[in-house]
């Protein structure tokens, strides 16, 4: 649906350059980063409303070289919306299919179904935009923007300035529009919560550089770059040494501080080589007393100190200290199993660093390659 190939584009002093992916049809695909990494910039100039200098982009086939691909639908909501001040919400939402001339049977159909998805049947007769509330303009502009009937919907932060409970709400409305219309969507996002719960791949970009492509799982339990693994808060990221490699069980064993640890999980590296050894919290495993060790916790046990406890919505970070290991180390625990385990600072607990969620990344891999996946 979306090809860019070897895209190389500059904007004043902000670059762009040799950046190559593609979108299926259908798919959900998020671009997330950090503000200032050129998100909005990229977007724009996949819609053609941008110059680029060189490579290639082509949307549903048709090439786009600063102008829009006209003869493929495709819709945008901008971060700001963008609703017509002096149009009430229906006339603002059905102003692209009066210009396309889009049949009325047809329209009344999409409204049909999509204000029943958003739930702004209440609101469509209202005359003033500026009585609606922050969440009820965006269902407006996404209503606008759907009532097309687009191939491909970019979304601009689309969620950015809604309170928590709204954004929740909205994210699970798209997610059925997607499905009801069978759409692509191009979404930008800084926000990690918002990009796993919607997306089929994440594209991390970091100073108009794609660092990698991956699906939500993938890029959480597998970063290929120190900068991802910090941007998606791996948390537990310590400088370890790979002493010993048995490539026929795909096991490797790494030094970190004082403590040698197995880990199962690793990719291009070799024996003797300086690496990171990632691990995110939620994958370190407080074991309970007395119970049998099932086949995944066996390796990587140590005893463990808790030493300080920060409250998270449906949990709490951890912080403990293990003999051998020169920092604390986190773990994230729900508020259930925390009560249930009757834990307390300064407790002493056994932890498994599990050994199939120990990523390995080598020290001199280049921040700003592509991996695509």
């Amino acid at each position: 649906m979306i090809q860019v190939k070897n895209l190389s584009a500059r904007f004043g002093s902000f670059e762009i350059k040799n950046l190559s992916f593609s979108l299926r049809e259908g798919e959900h695909f998020t671009l997330l980063g950090p503000s200032g990494a050129g998100k909005s910039l990229l977007t724009e100039t996949i819609l053609g409303l941008r110059r680029y200098q060189s490579g290639e982009i082509r949307v549903g086939g048709e090439y786009v070289s600063g102008k829009p691909a006209d003869r493929v639908t495709v819709s945008y909501v901008p971060q700001d919306v963008a609703l017509f001040p002096h149009l009430g919400v229906l006339d603002n939402i059905l102003f692209g299919a009066r210009v396309r001339r889009i049949k009325s049977e047809v329209v009344r159909q999409r409204l049909k179904k999509i204000s029943g998805i958003l739930k702004i049947d209440p609101i469509l007769k209202r005359g003033e935009i500026g009585t609606l509330s922050i969440g009820e303009m965006q269902r407006v502009a996404l209503a606008r923007a759907l009532i097309i009937g687009p191939r491909v919907l970019f979304l601009d932060e689309p969620f950015s300035s809604l309170d928590y409970h709204i954004k929740r709400q909205l994210i699970e409305e798209l997610k059925k529009l997607r499905r009801a219309l069978s759409i692509t969507v191009f979404h930008v996002t800084h926000d990690h919560e918002e990009a796993f719960m919607l997306a089929d791949r994440i594209g991390v970009i970091f100073s108009g550089r794609l660092a990698q492509i991956g699906s939500p799982v993938g890029l959480q339990h597998c970063p290929t770059t120190l900068q991802v693994a910090q941007f998606l808060m791996a948390r537990n990221i310590f400088d370890a040494r790979i002493t010993e490699i048995d490539p026929r069980a795909h096991r490797a064993i790494v030094n970190i501080d004082n403590l040698k640890l197995v880990s199962t999980v690793f990719d291009k590296v070799n024996s003797g080589q300086n690496v990171y050894a990632v691990i995110r919290p939620e994958e370190v495993h407080i074991i309970r007393p007395n119970r049998p060790l099932g086949p995944k916790v066996r390796e990587n046990l140590f005893p463990a100190d808790i030493k300080g406890r920060t409250p998270q919505p449906g949990g709490c970070l951890l912080s403990a200290s293990l003999d051998g290991l020169n920092r604390p180390i986190e773990i994230s625990i729900s508020n259930c199993a925390y009560h249930d385990l009757k834990l307390d600072v300064v407790d002493s607990v056994q932890v498994c660093l599990k050994s199939d969620s120990l990523w390995l990344i080598p020290k001199n891999r280049k921040k700003t390659e592509n991996y695509l996946y």
